[in-house]
């Protein structure tokens, strides 16, 4: 479970306060700008800490894959 600092009230729980949250809560939380930062966050697949994952999609030489967009076809042209 992440454990966050709270930079506004939630519920009885102070600005400043650390709590245990689940993953939907800490979703709903940053939306409404409650958290002041995440102070630990677990995983169990990797003994206790979560690692961010790439933000790129790489190909098996690490290079950045590049996507491009099909062509639109000529109907889909005349439509707009």
């Amino acid at each position: 479970m992440p454990r966050i600092r709270l930079s506004n009230w939630y519920g009885d729980k102070a600005p400043g306060d650390e709590i245990d949250v689940d993953d939907a809560t800490l979703k709903g939380l940053r939306r409404d700008g409650r958290v002041a930062e995440v102070v630990e966050t677990s995983s169990y697949d990797n003994g206790g800490v979560l690692e961010p994952g790439p933000s790129v999609a790489t190909n098996e030489a690490g290079q950045p894959e590049t996507v491009e967009s099909p062509a639109p076809s000529p109907e889909a042209r005349k439509r707009r």
